[in-house]
């Protein structure tokens, strides 16, 4: 069976960021009333550090690949005009800097990119759709952004049951691929169901389950804490109009931290409409929205995230207060730790504002900083299985910033002899390390552990 009607492609601000690689994990279909969140278990001591959000997105139950080609999927399901047919949505983001843009004669910039999608049950397959797409751009800027910019989504017709979705997409330009493949289980939408909750970036509500939808899915599903207000979620409730719709909001750890009647507005033989759902219920980290159908029994759900900002990685709440040892006195990130789900977003807010030393700006400067570092510490100073970021040269890079000068004598021999000296004028400091096992261990030594660590602690106060 082919599209049921042409792409949507959508450029667009942030939503999120990815990075990583590796195969999908199946998600389950649609979770009840008393389904867990997927398994984020908080982090234990010291997170490796890539800022990969692509393992979060998969246990969200999404698409997800990393680089070379980072993309997020989402696949959501609506009535069509007999339950013997749904329609399956699916939206993937991803970003300008994948593709490979060449300089038209009006200066603009254009890349070409083709996304396949096919649906398989039972090794033969039921649905498919390729679609082929220029993208045109104004600058060489936004050739180079590496949010989510590009959201292009497909729908599909196919009978109720389980499938293999596999997702290929190829940039023209420099035939760079990436392919990502889920189990899903498509649903039967009869009377007295529910349609999956669609976190939307546009949408104009149907009357009618004989019209396609027309929405614009928003795959990541990201909010930011402190910034949004309200997540913008679409459902479509199919056969009597009077029946509550209650909405329970759950955390990572599958407690129930909010649950309310959501108005659904009555269109016809049907109901639509925008739920508008609050980011201060929602907490930090990943969350499930489960819609419930009082009196019939059907629910449906989908996983959504609270962030801490397009410059900030996309993390669960622990993993967060792991990357920040660095930035803050640990009293401060203590008071986060100790937070409630409850209290996260304010508790969040508090500390951005404590450690914001440019308050009049709308970003916090610091922490993006903070996290450039970080990961240029990772990439350059990873030692055996300690990442970058950790290892000695790693923690003083991320606190002091590039030495003014970086001096390393010449050995005969790659022993334990060689040393590097890192001298901070400004400062009037440096710092010595050592090579301790002759393998590019690096070490500071301990009157330069002293000093350095002097100079930590004044920076925290």
């Amino acid at each position: 069976m082919q599209l049921t009607r042409p792409a949507l492609v959508l450029l667009l601000t942030a939503v999120a960021s990815c990075g990583g690689g590796g195969r999908t994990t199946p998600p389950t279909g649609r979770p009840g009333p008393q389904a867990q969140p997927p398994a984020v278990t908080p982090a234990r001591g010291a997170p490796t550090l890539s800022f990969d959000a692509t393992p979060l997105f998969r246990q969200m139950g999404m698409l997800a690949r990393g680089q070379p080609f980072p993309l997020v999927g989402r696949v959501a399901f609506t009535a069509a005009a007999s339950p013997d047919t749904t329609h399956v949505v699916v939206g993937v983001a991803f970003a300008n800097s994948t593709l490979a843009f060449t300089r038209e004669a009006d200066n603009r910039f254009r890349a070409n990119y083709t996304l396949g999608i096919a649906l398989v049950r039972d090794n033969a397959v039921v649905a498919t759709t390729e679609a082929r797409e220029q993208l045109l751009v104004g600058t060489y800027r936004e050739t180079t952004r590496v949010d989510e910019s590009v959201i292009h989504q497909e729908i599909l017709d196919v009978p109720p049951g389980r499938y293999t979705i596999t997702l290929a997409l190829r940039d023209e330009g420099s035939q760079r691929a990436a392919q990502e493949t889920m189990s899903i289980v498509v649903p039967r939408l009869g009377e007295g169901t529910l349609s999956s909750p669609m976190p939307i970036a546009e949408v104009t509500p149907r009357f009618s389950r004989d019209s396609l939808p027309l929405l614009l899915l928003n795959p990541t599903a990201t909010a930011v804490a402190g910034r949004d207000s309200i997540l913008p979620v679409y459902l479509e409730a199919y056969g009597d109009t009077l029946a509550p719709v209650r909405l329970l909001i759950r955390s990572e750890r599958g407690r129930v931290m909010w649950s309310d009647t959501v108005r659904v507005q009555s269109r016809g033989a049907m109901r639509s409409g925008v739920v508008e759902v609050p980011i201060a219920r929602i907490g930090i980290g990943v969350a499930q929205l489960t819609f419930v159908r009082e009196g019939s029994g059907d629910s449906s759900s989908a996983y959504v995230f609270v962030g801490f900002g397009g410059d900030l990685p996309v993390a669960t709440f622990e993993d967060m207060l792991n990357y920040l040892r660095f930035f803050a006195q640990p009293a401060r990130i203590q008071r986060l730790r100790e937070a409630s789900e409850e209290a996260r977003p304010a508790a969040w807010a508090e500390f951005a504002r404590a450690t914001d030393s440019r308050p009049e700006t709308p970003g916090h400067e610091d922490l993006r900083e903070y996290f450039s570092r970080v990961l240029r510490a990772n990439g350059r100073f990873r030692e055996e299985a300690t990442p970058g970021w950790l290892s000695d040269r790693g923690r003083v890079f991320i606190t002091l910033g590039e030495p003014d000068q970086l001096i390393e004598p010449q050995v005969a021999d790659f022993s334990r002899n060689r040393q590097q000296l890192w001298d901070y004028r400004g400062l009037n400091l440096q710092l010595v390390f050592y090579d301790q096992t002759g393998a590019g261990r690096w070490r500071l030594t301990q009157s330069s552990e002293v000093r350095f660590e002097q100079e930590f602690r004044r920076r925290l106060k």
